[in-house]
């Protein structure tokens, strides 16, 4: 998907070509050269998010941020809980202590969707049971009901044992980017200069 993205950012940069040729091209009552610039106008914006989607879901894939492993059950403790949304369910934002079997107990953001009828059951302080990926940490599911007396109640984990999902590096594909942006661009004028 990375190439994939990089490819349409060379496109955008000969959208780009496009702009600029058409533009200086306006003037000579050119109905050729009025349809270039709408078209490439409109294309662009539209072909960058895709390229930028595709280029951002293929450092994912390329740093392995993709994968997911078997989850395992463990209790984790309440630490705080803000729910958002309008309707019947909302999103709860959740600051949890997880307590996996075995393992020392860190915290992590989760989030769960839950009906507004049980929303008391996500109140801070609570335990309900949860379901972590040892491999990746940061990836915990909560179910949407707590069910009554869902563990005894934990202690709560320090501050400096939060986990976060590691960010995905951009320094070498910004250059890549911008190299391919630039050579669509290039390319674009050659061809359209010759």
């Amino acid at each position: 998907m990375f190439w994939v993205g990089l490819l349409l950012f060379a496109v955008v940069g000969g959208e780009l070509g496009a702009v600029v040729q058409g533009a200086a091209r306006l003037g000579e009552d050119d109905p050729g050269a009025i349809a270039q610039f709408v078209v490439a106008v409109n294309l662009t914006p539209w072909t960058a998010l895709l390229a930028v989607a595709l280029t951002y879901a293929g450092r994912r894939r390329l740093a392995g941020m993709h994968l997911k492993g078997p989850l395992a059950p463990a209790f984790a403790r309440i630490e705080k809980s803000r729910a958002t949304g309008e309707g019947p369910d909302h999103t709860v934002q959740l600051d949890l202590t997880v307590a996996p079997e075995g393992r020392p107990a860190y915290r992590v953001d989760g989030r769960a969707r839950v009906n507004v009828m049980h929303l008391q059951e996500f109140a801070a302080g609570r335990t309900l049971d949860v379901s972590y990926d040892p491999e990746r940490p940061w990836r915990v599911e909560v179910p949407g009901r707590c069910p009554d007396g869902a563990g005894a109640p934990l202690d709560t984990a320090p501050e400096n044992t939060r986990v976060h999902e590691p960010k995905v590096p951009w320094r070498g594909a910004l250059s890549a980017v911008l190299g391919a942006v630039l050579l669509g661009a290039a390319l674009f004028l050659l061809v359209k200069g010759s």
